[in-house]
């Protein structure tokens, strides 16, 4: 009886992590909530992209919108093999040594081979430009008509 009942709780899960190839996250940072923004955007190993903007602090409701597109197939071949030569999933990023006080936020991460490659919004002077060119490789995936949504000002 157990196992009908596991198998249906099963099909009404989310998408596993193993399903994303990468996820990208930028905001205004500490700005006034007229002026706050947030995108969040998600693409999975078959290309679908799920772009979720908010603004004001709002996670839900009509300050959020969500888009979708596909993402062509030689550009998740880079986001994997810049993922890949950063060389991350064998010696992830560290954080930055110093604090940063304001600005926006930029970081992501990448599942390759069911592992999870942290990519730090701040990292580590050391790291700056192996995190960098994952995130521009993710950046460079999501179609330009949802530029407006990854820096509104």
């Amino acid at each position: 009886m157990l196992k009908p009942v596991a198998f249906l709780f099963a099909l009404s899960l989310p998408v596993h992590a193993q399903d994303v190839l990468a996820e990208y996250q930028t905001d205004s940072g500490s700005l006034p909530p007229e002026y706050a923004w947030d995108t969040t955007v998600s693409i999975l190993t078959d290309g679908h992209l799920t772009l979720k903007h908010c603004t004001g602090y709002e996670t839900e409701g009509p300050y959020c919108k969500t888009r979708r597109a596909t993402v062509a197939q030689d550009a998740l071949a880079a986001i994997r093999q810049a993922a890949t030569e950063s060389g991350l999933a064998e010696k992830p990023a560290r954080e930055a040594e110093e604090i940063v006080v304001g600005g926006g936020l930029t970081g992501g991460a990448v599942y390759l081979d069911g592992k999870k490659i942290d990519l730090l919004p701040h990292p580590a002077t050391a790291d700056v430009e192996r995190v960098g060119k994952v995130l521009d490789a993710i950046a460079a995936a999501i179609p330009p008509r949802f530029d407006r949504f990854m820096d509104p000002d």
